[in-house]
């Protein structure tokens, strides 16, 4: 059976520029991401205890002016470090298994072998850094893990209506062989100005992988945005990434479905991605049962040509084993038919690939 991972990540070492114009401005990002993330709490280090004041920025003054001088820095073993008022500080950002802080390509096949991935679409993020020429340079050095990663573009969303930004995706598919888009959108991400980025990305006839911020209200205000959108570009292959999030799960552990959600989900070429034990790992346990509760409302409501498989490796192993990211929905989602199975682990992501 082949077996895609739509979402996982290969990087170098956090400290380093990792494709800003200097490493300041990639650990100044890290900081405000750190600052903002939701999951994982921080921690003081001398008693490892959890802290919730506010060690990183301003919380009233997002702009650069709001971040604090503490020292921000690349730790080992999956966390960033700081230090405010003489205290030390850090957050468990990557799992602890993460030494070096950084993610190899060598590492990460290894990992696919053992869970018995056979390929993985590799994205870029923030943190990870901007990493358009690092994964060309990947795919240059070692030709041979040119059939186990694909790698998708990332470019600067907030600018992506601006001529620079349109060149910058076009040299990546067409002089770095990437071979789709990742796009964090916003609520402006559709406005008209942006149309000449869309056009492009229609014509080059590369797929796109969506994420939208996980609160309820922005994510479902997102999604009827792309409906809209997808009116416009409907060959465009679009991925949901990380779909109908934790936020979406109502008190009874039910995923809240509205209509025009079934109506979108109906659109041609257009995917949910399921990546639950990233999402929920840290307040449900392995194998999960809400979760595949609610890929059971999702395989009903849409089908397992809708579906595709991801993990989020290597963040996932936070929660769990990369080979048990995988095992909840193939040994324990018995809803699934073997045909559809198929479909949601590999065959719907290759037709996209393929196309």
């Amino acid at each position: 059976m082949l077996v895609i991972d739509t979402h996982a990540h290969i990087f170098p070492y956090l400290g380093g520029r990792s494709g800003y114009t200097s490493t300041s401005e990639h650990l100044t990002y890290c900081q405000w991401k750190m600052h903002k993330h939701i999951v994982q709490p921080v921690r003081r280090v001398k008693d490892n205890q959890i802290v919730n004041e506010e060690t990183l920025w301003d919380p009233d003054d997002s702009t650069i002016e709001g971040k604090y001088d503490v020292n921000f820095r690349v730790g080992k073993f999956g966390r960033f470090e700081w230090t405010k008022g003489g205290v030390d500080y850090y957050r468990q950002y990557l799992p602890s298994t993460i030494q070096d802080m950084r993610a190899s390509p060598g590492l990460i096949k290894a990992m696919m072998d053992y869970a018995g991935i056979d390929k993985a679409i590799v994205q870029s993020g923030g943190t990870y850094g901007k990493l358009n020429y690092y994964f060309a340079s990947v795919m240059d050095e070692f030709p041979e893990l040119a059939e186990r990663f694909i790698a998708f573009a990332k470019i600067d969303e907030k600018e992506a209506y601006k001529d620079e930004e349109i060149a910058k995706l076009q040299k990546a598919i067409r002089d770095l062989g990437l071979k789709g888009l990742h796009f964090s959108a916003d609520q402006n991400s559709f406005a008209t100005r942006y149309r000449p980025f869309w056009d492009e990305v229609r014509d080059l006839g590369i797929p796109v992988t969506w994420g939208f911020y996980p609160k309820k209200e922005i994510w479902f205000s997102l999604l009827k945005k792309l409906g809209r959108w997808k009116e416009d570009y409907p060959t465009v292959h679009c991925i949901l990434s990380m779909a109908f999030p934790l936020s979406t799960v109502t008190k009874d552990d039910r995923l809240e479905i509205p209509r025009f959600a079934e109506e979108i989900m109906g659109k041609d070429n257009i995917y949910a991605e399921i990546v639950y034990p990233i999402m929920r790992g840290a307040i449900e346990d392995y194998p999960y049962p809400i979760s595949r509760e609610a890929i059971r409302q999702l395989y009903d409501s849409f089908g397992g040509h809708k579906l595709v498989w991801g993990s989020d490796i290597p963040m996932v192993e936070r929660y769990c084993t990369y080979s048990q990211s995988l095992k909840y929905l193939t040994d324990y989602c018995d809803f699934i038919s073997k045909e559809d199975m198929e479909l949601i682990l590999g065959k719907n992501i290759q037709r996209v690939l393929d196309r």
